[in-house]
């Protein structure tokens, strides 16, 4: 006998103001994740069903959404596990319109990812969450030149910011409680990314103190209220919410 799940899947289009929750039944086999779920629904059942993807192999962070009220990986996350699996703590409730009549026991719960506008079913806007992105400048700005080798960064340097590297900008700590109160919160992906690049040796003293100015904005690193949600949803082992105080510390450091 085939073993078959039931998924509970938010959806709304366009052009409407509300969204609505459509149920689906679908064959589940050893290992098949909430990604898989989404394309065997689109290819047998209803290919209207709208998500993101690209990598499938928690690299792009490209299928970000909300499992069983979870900022998730669809590609890594297992239907198996969802029921199982420990979930982070203290994590806000995350609303998006009318609540839906859920069988937590025996349905899974798939909606997009927090704080964000919806475009469709699961698709959200990141451009605000870029936008901060690009604000910070994580990037290095140094005269070219043709003589290796042009930086060098020692092994333990390089491994003192290994974590923040690991980043994939997925937006599952876009979940965090300031982003949904303040619009002009930069987030805590694009705070890591400025500390990735402040902590970094190969940067320039002047990049460094522009990056520390741009980042200590009151809608910055001051906004942050400590609360840790990035750190809890982060599939990467980031914890934006430490690189943060990283930053009060070395802006302390600075004065």
């Amino acid at each position: 006998m085939v073993e078959t799940h039931k998924l509970l899947i938010f959806r709304k289009k366009p052009e409407e103001k509300e969204g609505r929750y459509d149920r689906y039944e679908i064959p589940v086999r050893k290992g098949m994740t909430i990604l898989e779920a989404l394309f065997y629904i689109q290819d047998h059942i209803d290919s209207s069903i709208a998500f993101r993807y690209s990598c499938r192999g928690a690299i792009c962070g490209s299928c970000g959404m909300t499992v069983d009220k979870v900022p998730e990986l669809a590609c890594r996350t297992q239907i198996s596990a969802v029921k199982t699996k420990k979930k982070p703590i203290k994590l806000p409730e995350f609303s998006f319109g009318k609540q839906p009549d859920w069988d937590e026991e025996t349905e899974i719960l798939i909606e997009p990812l927090p704080n964000m506008e919806i475009i469709q079913d699961l698709i959200v806007d990141m451009e605000p969450f870029w936008e901060f992105y690009k604000r910070v400048e994580p990037f290095f700005t140094r005269e070219w030149n043709d003589i290796a080798p042009e930086s060098h960064q020692s092994s333990d340097a390089a491994k003192s910011i290994e974590h923040l590297v690991n980043c994939i900008a997925c937006g599952l700590c876009w979940s965090c409680p300031v982003n949904s109160r303040n619009k002009d919160y930069y987030g805590p992906m694009a705070l890591a990314k400025a500390d990735r690049f402040i902590a970094d040796n190969r940067i320039s003293e002047e990049q460094r103190d522009e990056i520390l100015r741009t980042v200590w904005q009151d809608n910055a690193v001051p906004a942050c209220e400590k609360l840790f949600v990035c750190n809890r949803v982060c599939p990467k082992g980031v914890k934006p919410g430490t690189a943060i105080n990283d930053i009060r510390q070395k802006w302390t450091k600075n004065e």
